[in-house]
Parts: structure tokens; sequence; C-alpha cells
């Protein structure tokens, strides 16, 4: 406070003087604010709870503006009801905007009306000036898609509300417009500082280096040497891949095989985001329900999902029209049904994620080999970056859990070709929220006496045109099992996509007739004839009466047990693999307990406990289904979901395939990565093999990762007979096997 109200022993004092000791203290805050935070238009404090379908509750907080603040003391309600979009299907953004507002509160006082006699009459006077706050609703626009609405410089945005016809779908703070305290402030100073303090340790570092690079420019490298790297950047820069000859150097990240001598007798490793310690003992067997009439879930074939009951989602009544789905010309149609995409969860104290998984961006046109593999099915992966979409498939990973699934729904690795003959007749509709469909019900006009009808689900392009070769789900019913009237063909449940098309298609030879519905009734699809088998005539008059039936009534959250994982003399590494769709806000979790432990998710806890500390020979497991009432994840339990535990050995040896330098050398130099070392329990040296002679280096440096304590870097440097070619290896042991380090890459040069 700058100024300060003085007064004396026999002063009569007067109003203003009393007034200005407030005064004097909120300009000293104004002060403050603004001359040391000075943040225009942000929030501090706020919480933000849901009240109801359509009532939020924002608890107190301050708005700053510039150096004034703004303040509420109770908690203020927020009503969106008239802001609820009016058609299904559609969404809306609504920002709540805070503004501050000056108030005067008045409360009745007695007022002295004679000096003399003390009489006195009550009043209302001013007593109190506030500055309150007031939340203002700004409204996005409608749309199954929809946007945020754009916020004025000049104002200060708390949170944007996704409403949905029913009420509040989603609360999402906008963090952007928060106030960050100086305690934040201070954490990200400190960060910085120590990016510095690092900076400045390598750049004097790097002082050192350049003295010593000076000293040595008369160690000129071999001409070949540099030739053939100028060839390589010419190839890489022509090409984008090394060309398969003879290099005076040789790199390899582990995520192949290819150049790895795996049929070596001396090879003991394994292959997998780099090279691992080998297995002592592996377990593979089928992932099964506990309890396989359990009354909280319910199968579908090999489809395992939580209880439903079927609920109506999208209805198309007709206006007595009607059309044959057989006057077209016969064609053969050859459909092509894609299989529900799968995921891998792998869990224990001995993964951990490589770094080199972001080199998988240069293969992208290799077979992974075990990354989708069972029982001798191997799914090809097209490139895979960490913790990035590419190509449909995802990788995310931290130190001892791995994921990795694909986020299409559906895909293309594993097909069933369905050939079929007849007349192709269907209908495109937008799936404006995402579904779990179970059955289509199609109105018959007339069903005649011979001729399957086939109906087909099958994804739409994004021109709108059905694709035949990207088919769903597929059910064939005979003439004996229709009737005129609505006809329902079950079909296995599948999910669909929000903001995606899809189409379903008759064929048949058949004489029956489908009722229909004129003026464009349901605008968002179209009907469609093929007759050819591959090309879609679209009808823009023209739709058929349909309903769409889905899954619904879902238990939020669903846990299912399953058989438990053994493996005799105990496990360090579990890895589940099975098919199956987790929509968003619909997660399908894991968890796993020790008989005599409690229940856990599969990944560590807070405190760095591990389920699989103490070699346990049985783990039980368990799947937590968690979504909403229309919305679920699921898994396939077909003979490909599997649940496999391993153990690895205590020791180590790799080695690369005999390498041609494309000149003679006595002097070669391996360089090898190790990840995950820790010098108590492990051991490990580089080692150089010509033909069946092994050699031990002359010398080795092994330097500490400045980022990553935990890596190493053996360099060692080998004097040998003049050869032109050899082949690097790494011997390594340890003396727990929950505990194991790995090679990220090895590299080799001939000097």
């Amino acid at each position: 406070m700058t100024k300060l109200q003085k007064f004396h022993l026999y002063e009569v004092s007067e109003p203003q003087d009393f007034e200005n000791i407030s005064q004097y203290a909120r300009d000293a805050d104004d002060l403050i604010v603004g001359g040391a935070v000075a943040y225009p238009h942000h929030w501090a404090g706020f919480t933000l709870s849901q009240v109801s379908a359509i009532e939020l509750s924002v608890n107190p907080g301050g708005l700053f503006v510039g150096g004034a603040v703004y303040s509420a003391d109770a908690a203020l309600t927020v009503n969106l009801q008239e802001y609820l979009p009016l058609v299904t299907g559609d969404r809306r953004y609504v920002a709540l905007l805070l503004r501050g507002k000056t108030e005067t509160l008045v409360e009745n006082r007695l007022v002295e009306t004679d000096a003399d006699t003390g009489e006195t009459v009550q009043q209302a006077l001013v007593k109190t000036e506030v500055r309150g706050l007031e939340i203002v609703v700004q409204m996005g626009l409608n749309s199954p898609t929809p946007l945020r609405p754009s916020i004025a410089a000049t104002e200060c945005n708390l949170a944007f509300v996704e409403l949905a016809t029913t009420g509040i779908v989603a609360i999402e703070p906008d963090n952007a417009s928060r106030l960050r305290s100086l305690y934040e402030v201070n954490g990200r100073l400190t960060q910085v500082e120590g990016d510095v303090a690092n900076t400045i340790r390598r750049t004097t570092t790097l002082e050192t280096d350049v003295a010593n690079i000076a000293a040595r420019l008369g160690d000129i490298p071999n001409p070949i040497v540099m030739r053939q790297i100028k060839s390589d950047i010419g190839n890489i820069r022509r090409r984008l891949s090394m060309p398969d000859e003879a290099r005076a150097y040789w790199y390899d990240a582990g995520l192949l095989r290819d150049d790895w001598d795996t049929t070596s007798p001396t090879w003991l490793a394994r292959i997998r985001e780099g090279v691992r310690f080998p297995w002592a003992a592996e377990r593979d067997a089928q992932l099964a329900l506990l309890d396989a009439d359990n009354a909280a879930v319910r199968r579908w074939g090999n489809l395992l999902l939580p209880a439903y009951t079927e609920v109506l989602r999208l209805e198309v009544l007709d206006d007595g029209g009607s059309k044959s789905i057989s006057s077209a010309v016969h064609t053969n149609v050859q459909a092509v049904r894609r299989e529900i995409s799968r995921q891998v969860v792998e869990y224990g104290p001995t993964i951990t994620v490589c770094e080199n998984n972001s080199e998988w961006s240069s293969l992208f046109n290799q077979s992974v080999g075990e990354l989708f593999t069972a029982n001798g099915e191997t799914f090809q992966v097209v490139s895979i970056v960490a913790n990035r979409d590419v190509a449909g498939h995802r990788f995310y990973g931290i130190r001892q859990v791995i994921t990795r699934s694909v986020s299409d729904v559906y895909w293309d690795y594993v097909t069933e070709e369905i050939g079929v003959t007849g007349a192709v007749y269907g209908q495109t509709w937008l799936c404006a929220q995402p579904m779990i469909l179970t059955s289509i019900d199609l109105k018959f006009t007339r069903v005649g006496t011979s001729g399957e009808v086939h109906l087909m689900v099958c994804e739409c392009a994004e021109s709108g045109a059905p694709q035949f070769d990207k088919v769903i789900v597929n059910k064939t019913l005979s003439p004996g099992e229709m009737a005129p009237g609505w006809v329902k063909f079950g079909v296995r449940p599948s999910l669909l996509e929000s903001a995606r098309r899809y189409a379903w298609f008759t064929v048949t030879t058949g004489n029956h007739m489908l009722a229909t519905v004129t003026g464009n009734k349901f605008a968002q699809g179209s009907s469609f004839v093929c007759s050819d088998g591959v090309w879609a005539q679209g009808d823009a008059t023209l739709d058929y009466a349909m309903r769409l039936n889905a899954a619904g009534g879902f238990a939020p959250r669903t846990v299912v047990e399953f058989a438990p994982l053994t493996l005799e003399n105990g496990m360090t590494e579990i890895r589940l693999l099975h098919g199956g769709w987790q929509p968003g806000g619909a997660p399908l979790t894991w968890e796993i307990k020790k008989p005599d432990e409690a229940w856990g998710p599969l990944t560590p806890d807070g405190n760095g406990m591990d389920h699989l500390n103490g070699l346990p020979a049985l783990i039980q497991l368990r799947a937590v289904f968690s979504g909403t009432t229309d919305l679920q994840p699921c898994i396939v339990l077909d003979s490909r979901a599997r649940g496999m535990t391993f153990r690895p050995r205590g020791e180590m040896v790799s080695k690369s395939k005999q390498r041609d330098f494309g000149l003679s050398t006595t002097q070669i130099q391996v360089e090898t990565v190790v990840d995950s070392w820790n010098p108590v329990t492990h051991s490990g040296s580089n080692k150089l093999m010509i033909g069946s002679t092994v050699y031990t280096p002359a010398a080795t440096t092994v330097t500490v990762d400045l980022i990553n304590p935990l890596k190493r870097t053996f360099v060692s440097s080998f004097t040998v007979p003049a050869t032109t070619s050899a082949s690097a290896r790494f011997d390594a042991t340890t003396t727990e096997v929950t505990d194991v380090p790995f090679i990220q890459n090895q590299a080799m040069y001939a000097l």
C-alpha cells in the first residue's frame, strides 16, 4: 500500500477519510496486479461441475483484466436449456465468457437527524462497491461435426461446452485463458535454466572437441570411404533407400531380422524393437472367459460385448411406393468383407520402449514379423512412428507397458471374398453419431418364391459412393424366411463411426420388391443401383424404407474375468493379442493380480509397484469395459485371441551377418548402443567375428548418455589380419532376469 490515512486524537473525521482507507487498499491491489501480473482477460481459480443434463455450476474464482480483479463470492449456475440443438444428430459448442461488472450494494442504516436530542431515522445508504462477475454464453453453429466459436481478444473464455439434443456432452476448460501462477512460471523457468546449464556444459565440451579435431586434421579419411559416403548420399536423395552393395560401414536399429545372422550357432537373442535377451520359457494360450455363462456379457459368435438390448436408431418410413430389386441386369459381385482390427498389449519389468521405433518410417515396405504374429498368422504393418498415427497404425510406448493398435475399426490385412450373382440395389446414409449396428429392417411389398436376398453393409468413399470391396457385415435370407412387411436382417454387431457414410445393398435374383419414399425424404443419403458390380448410379429422388437397429442399454462399467495366465517357474512379461474396437470415450482396460494381492491396472502404480515382481507362476486376468449406455468396446475371442507369458534367459549373444566392406582393412570399430543398462547386475562387451574366428577388442570406451543415464555406448577398436568383411557381435549377461538390457542399435566401421 503506497498511501496511509492518518488520524489525530482530537480530529473530527469526515466520511471521506474512511472511504480513503478502502480506496487506498484497492489502488494498491490494482497497482500490483496491473504492474506485476498484467494479464489481459484471464481467469484463475474457477472450477466447473455438471449439476444436471442442462446445468453447470461455476465455483468462485477471479477475472483479471489489466490492473483490475473481478471475483465471484459464490457459485454461479448456468442453464444451457435454450442453447441445445433441436435436430437429432446435431451438436453445438458454446463458450462461457466471463465479464466483469461493478455493483453498488445498498443497506439500511440509522442516521442521526438531531445532534441535541440524538434522534435517528432509518435510511437506505450505499455501503459497498463490488467488482463482480457475470457469465455470457456465446453460441457456435449446429452441425454433426461442430466447430468451436471464435473468441474476441477483448473477451475471457472460461470453457467450451459441447451440447447435444439430450444435454451436455463435454466440458473443456479454456486453459489458454487461464492465469499462470508464479509457482507454475517458476517451474518452467527452472526447467529452462537446467537446459541452459546443460547447453553451457556441452558447449564447453565442444570447445575441447574442436581443439582435438584441429590437432588431428592431418588424419585424412580413406578416399574410398569418402567416395562411398558420397555415393550413398546421392542414392538416398534419388531413391530414399540404401543400395544393397558393399560399404565400409554398417548400421542397424534392430527392427528387422534382415541384417542379423539368426541361423548362426552362436546366435542367442531375439529381434523386437532392438536386440533383446532370448526367452528361457514362454507359453501361448487362447484367451477365454472364466465363466462362459456370465450374464453380464453377450456373445455373437466370437464377438464379446457387455450385455445389451436392441434399440431403434434411425427410421425411414415409406409413402406407398415400391421398387423391384431384381429388375437390373444381373452381374457377378465380388464383395470383400474386412475383419475387425487387432491390438497387442505388452507388460512387464522387462518391457522398455526403444527410441529406435521412430526408424520404422524408413522401412515402410517391410514386414515387421513379430509385431502382429499369432499361430503362423503374420500381418503386414505399414510404417509405425512413435506417438503418431501413420497409415492407420498407432504405437504408444512407456516403460513397462507397450500398446500396439490399428486405428481403423476394420482393416484389409484379413479379408474374406464373397462372390454373389444378381441385381444390386442399395441405400447410403450418414452416420451422425457412433453406434453398434445389430440389425437392419427392410420393408418388402412383395416376396418372390425363389431367390435368396444377400444383404451387405459397406463403407462409402469420400465421394459418397459405396465401396463393394470394404464390406463390414453380410446376411443372407431365403424366401421362406421373408414375408411382405418389415423383414429383419440380423447382423454381427458392428461399430459404425460418426461423421462417416455407410451403405447397405442387396444382391438377389428373386422377384422381390422393396417399399420406397419419394421426394428425397432421407436427404443425407441416396438410393443406388449397380449394373456391373463396380460402379453405382445414385438416385437423388428415391429412398428405401429402412430401420437401423443398434445395441443400447449397456451398463457404464462391466468387469469380465478371464482364465488365468500361467508360466512354469514364473513370468516377467505378459502379451495380450486380440481383435476388437475401442471407440473414443469407451476404453477397454486390462487388470491383473497375483492370487494374494488386490486387482490393479496393467501398468505399474505410482509407487513403482510391479505386479510381476517375484516371478509369479500364475496371474489372474480381467477386462473392464467402460463407456456409455450406447457405446462400448468389444473383444473378438476367436482362436487368434492369445494370452502369452514369457521369462528371459540370463545371457545374450547377438551376431550380425557378414558384411562386405568393399576394401581391405586391418582396423575395425564396433559401436553398440545399449539401453536399460545397470552396471551392478549387467555385463557386456563387443566382439568381432571373421569367419568362425572371434576377436576381442584392443580397447573399449563406455560412455554414459547425457540425456538418458540408463543408456551406454560401447565403442571398441579391433586390430585384425587384413580382411574385406566381418561380423559384429555383442555378448551380455544379467544376474536378474527381471532386469535385462537390450541393444538399441549397432554399427561397424572399417577404418
